[in-house]
């Protein structure tokens, strides 16, 4: 607890408030999961607690790793927390795929600056106008990034900017997924490791 510093407040009073421990709700975790109309907290693989989006209160902190099922949840969410220190945000899994989410949530999941991991899938941002955002300016949003897993997708393609993008960055593994057949493997991994020789490649194909 942070210590008050003031003359104005006499000892007996700041050592009974020291003591005073401020509940938490819902519990602490660091794993949440948002389904359909559902936000899961998991304490184990066996322990979750569900919620209705409703019933969660409007000053919520989440940390730790946030796995996202339900696009159309992901705005409502994010408008009850008033901080996002995560992680860890995974898009997709083997079951479903995310298509589209917009930038301002991007940034709001983002906006600690210290996201590690990232699993975007096919996932993509867009404006408020409908415009897609590139890969490039969302790494500018996760400067801690370490790994990135994508699903290449009709949308976006690994232009030459985003390519430096990731040189550039402290990226440590990049992970591509539907790679078409024609895919330039042996230019793009000799350019990667010319550019960024620790970078460990993993490029699975359609």
């Amino acid at each position: 607890m942070a210590k008050i510093q003031t003359a104005k407040i006499s000892a007996d009073i700041l050592q009974i408030t020291s003591t005073i421990k401020t509940p938490k709700w819902p519990p602490a975790s660091d794993r949440v999961r948002l389904t359909q109309n559902f936000v899961h907290q998991i304490f184990s693989p066996s322990n979750a607690v569900v919620y209705r989006t409703e019933e969660l209160p409007n000053n919520l902190g989440i940390s730790g790793t946030l796995y996202i099922r339900e696009k159309n949840l992901l705005s409502q969410f994010i408008s009850k927390c008033v901080l996002c220190d995560l992680k860890c945000v995974f898009f997709t899994n083997d079951y479903w795929i995310n298509e589209k989410i917009s930038y301002d949530d991007f940034t709001a999941l983002t906006s600690s600056g210290r996201l590690e991991k990232l699993g975007l899938g096919n996932t993509i941002a867009t404006l408020n106008n409908g415009e897609i955002v590139p890969y490039e300016s969302l790494l500018e949003h996760t400067p801690a990034l370490r790994c990135l897993c994508l699903k290449c997708n009709q949308y976006l393609q690994l232009s030459q900017k985003f390519m430096e993008k990731i040189c550039a960055s402290n990226l440590e593994k990049f992970t591509v997924f539907q790679l078409p057949v024609n895919f330039e493997t042996k230019a793009f991994l000799a350019n990667m490791a010319k550019k960024k020789p620790q970078l460990r490649v993993r490029l699975f194909f359609k």
